[in-house]
């Protein structure tokens, strides 16, 4: 059976979901565990599957929660590839960090105003995506009041900069 390629699809499990072609990139995941570094910078050329390579990323380390905080298992999408025969020390990460995943794309507008409402638009998406932190302990009163004005573009220009 063919299957299409999967031409300007950058969601990693939409890719798996519909199924597309894909090559299986996920000892990248290895990769970066075993190099262990605080930061990572991935060059490549346009069109090259960074922005997949990312939602691979994502869709591997995440600690995703629902609307309800009930916590979603994305273990499937890796079923069958390579990652899961690495072993346990690489597995065990799965599903386990909160992650924050914003793309630049939206910014390219024609000008600076525009850009900087779709970078705002950006990481209130990333705070909802998140809001679960609300409704525990982790921040302070005053954190969380500063957390819902950056959801309700109430914040100042200052708190949105220092967001993420």
């Amino acid at each position: 059976m063919k299957k299409p390629l999967a031409i300007g699809v950058e969601d990693y499990k939409r890719i798996v979901d519909k199924p597309y072609y894909y090559v299986d990139k996920t000892l990248f995941i290895k990769d970066l565990i075993d190099k262990g570094g605080t930061v990572s910078l991935f060059t490549r050329p346009r069109r090259f599957g960074k922005t997949l390579a990312l939602s691979m990323l994502k869709t591997f380390f995440e600690a995703e929660i629902d609307q309800k905080g009930n916590k979603i298992d994305n273990s499937h999408y890796f079923d069958g590839m390579k990652i899961m025969d690495v072993g346990e020390a690489y597995t065990s990460h799965m599903g386990r960090y909160p992650v924050i995943s914003l793309s630049l794309k939206s910014a390219k507008q024609p000008n600076y105003q525009m850009a900087y409402q779709c970078l705002i638009d950006e990481i209130v998406s990333a705070y909802e995506k998140h809001l679960y932190v609300l409704s525990g302990d982790a921040l302070l009163p005053a954190n969380k009041e500063k957390y819902r004005a950056i959801m309700e573009y109430r914040a100042s220009e200052a708190d949105y900069a220092t967001s993420l």
